[in-house]
């Protein structure tokens, strides 16, 4: 009985979470962000110091959907830009047995 309580008190809160994800997401900072992260993840053999991440360092700081977008972007991007073993993982990765 006490699930079931706690089921029931739980469900709204994740509906709200998942309005508050997708407003997040539609906002314009979080897709700057998120094509900054991209930008950035696609640096393929770049020399970070001659040119390091694409990133607006104060909207990094302070501003949570820039942050996000820019996190998603380059984790996203990141994994498409990584080439592919035969294997299916990442090249230089060995497959856990």
């Amino acid at each position: 009985m006490r699930k079931l309580m706690l089921l029931c008190l739980l469900l709204p809160l994740a509906a709200c979470s998942s309005a508050a994800d997708r407003a997040l997401r539609n906002s314009p900072d979080y897709r700057a962000g998120y094509s900054d992260g991209c930008a950035s993840a696609s640096l393929n053999g770049a020399n970070p110091r001659e040119s390091g991440p694409t990133r607006d360092e104060e909207a990094y700081r302070a501003n949570q959907a820039y942050r996000s977008g820019w996190g998603a972007g380059f984790g996203t991007c990141r994994q498409m830009a990584m080439p592919q073993s035969p294997g299916g993982g990442p090249m230089g990765v060995p497959r856990s047995p």
